[in-house]
């Protein structure tokens, strides 16, 4: 497969926060060099697997504005400051206790910036304070965009203790600064400082948005919610299931393909087009109803979803006998009772795509009792991070 081409460098354009966000630790650094830092990594990891084939390597369809979804968090300003009322911004690396003011950030759309002063601004006005986590007092604690990339479609969630805010002048500002689709109030009380709600009510709009990832051969649309997983690069994730969708493509006609840690039926839903049957596996239940629900929302009678640990429901599932098994699992890659059950079941073909190149060199040894590694691509997702995806393609050796 020939590497999509990058974008052009634009090493020379800093971010003011660059060095003390830890979001971008590669933006000093050309375009190509960051690949090229890539597919090291991944090099690196699988060293001691012999026989693999040189990797291709995928970059970014845009380098910049690509994320489709950000968390921003609030806070105190300490010591105190004449004319400050809160921070609403990120994190400082290795400093998670404390917020700093966001002013540009080259990762969402260039309106995110104009947001978070505008919510700034409100919050000082209406006198609404941050959440102090030591102090177990306060208000607000996220605030989390969500943004099609190729509709025109936005989200904003608010995350509170207790949803008591005055809405209208809320929304008027969020209006102004990020015209929104939807806009919604979340309420978490509890002591994790993560952007996840208890209640969830809708202010404006339906309450989601919708994305449509495009493919050469097809176009799936996906229903997102405030919690839903969705791949947070849009223009990427287009490549990476198109990949899979080129290689599902490659098998018999009559195919079924198996996919395991499905999430929200991402890879499932992109790969409907392309079999004769997906069947995905999920442990969250919020994310097997997304998935449901989008293929219902495509017309697809081809998938089915259920919900379970995949080391206890792939046992049942033997019989199946698909012709590839799709593999995306989190970051500590595959369960060890599910690589053994799937060594048991010895698909014709494994997709394995990972997000963490020393689980899967791991995972590659144990599977290489009966598999050989025939295609190797990495694929960047996340520009000016040292976060990296590899796929691949693994045949069964007869």
């Amino acid at each position: 497969m020939s590497a999509i081409s990058s974008s052009p460098t634009e090493a020379e354009r800093f971010c003011r926060h660059f060095g003390t966000c830890g979001g971008c630790s590669l933006q000093d650094k050309p375009y190509e060099d960051q690949l090229a830092l890539k597919k090291g990594k991944v090099l690196a990891a699988l060293a001691g697997i012999s026989g693999l084939p040189e990797p291709a390597l995928v970059g970014a369809p845009d380098v910049w504005n690509y994320r489709n979804k950000m968390e921003f968090s609030f806070g105190d300003v300490y010591p105190p400051v004449e004319g400050e009322w809160l921070k609403l911004g990120m994190k400082p690396k290795g400093r998670w206790y404390e917020i700093f003011n966001l002013e540009e950030c080259r990762l969402p759309s260039p309106e995110a910036a104009k947001l978070l002063a505008s919510v700034r601004a409100w919050a000082e006005r209406e006198k609404v304070p941050p959440y102090n986590s030591h102090k177990k007092e306060g208000v607000l604690r996220h605030l989390v965009i969500r943004e099609a990339k190729n509709r025109p479609e936005r989200m904003v969630l608010l995350v509170t203790t207790n949803s008591q805010i005055p809405k209208p002048s809320f929304i008027e500002a969020v209006q102004r600064a990020y015209p929104a689709t939807t806009i919604l109030l979340g309420s978490n009380a509890k002591a994790s400082d993560t952007a996840i709600s208890d209640s969830l009510e809708v202010l404006t709009g339906s309450g989601f948005i919708t994305e449509t990832l495009y493919f050469p051969d097809g176009a799936v649309d996906y229903r997102i919610s405030p919690h839903s997983f969705f791949q947070t690069n849009t223009k990427g994730t287009e490549a990476l299931y198109g990949l899979l969708r080129a290689w599902t493509r490659e098998l018999p006609d009559a195919s079924t393909v198996l996919d395991l840690y499905c999430g929200g039926g991402g890879i499932a839903l992109s790969l409907a087009g392309a079999a004769r049957k997906v069947v995905g596996v999920e442990l969250n239940p919020s994310a097997v109803a997304d998935a449901k629900a989008n293929a219902e929302r495509n017309g697809f009678k081809n998938c089915e979803f259920y919900c379970s640990a995949v080391e206890l429901l792939l046992p049942a599932l033997l019989d199946l006998r698909p012709e590839a098994v799709v593999v995306d699992p989190p970051r500590a890659g595959l369960h060890a009772k599910a690589a053994a059950t799937l060594l048991e079941m010895a698909p014709p073909v494994i997709f394995y795509v990972s997000c963490n190149p020393e689980s899967l060199a791991r995972d590659l040894k144990i599977l290489g009792a009966k598999y050989a590694v025939e295609r190797l691509v990495v694929v960047d997702l996340f520009p000016h991070t040292d976060h990296v995806e590899t796929v691949a393609r693994l045949v069964r050796l007869l």
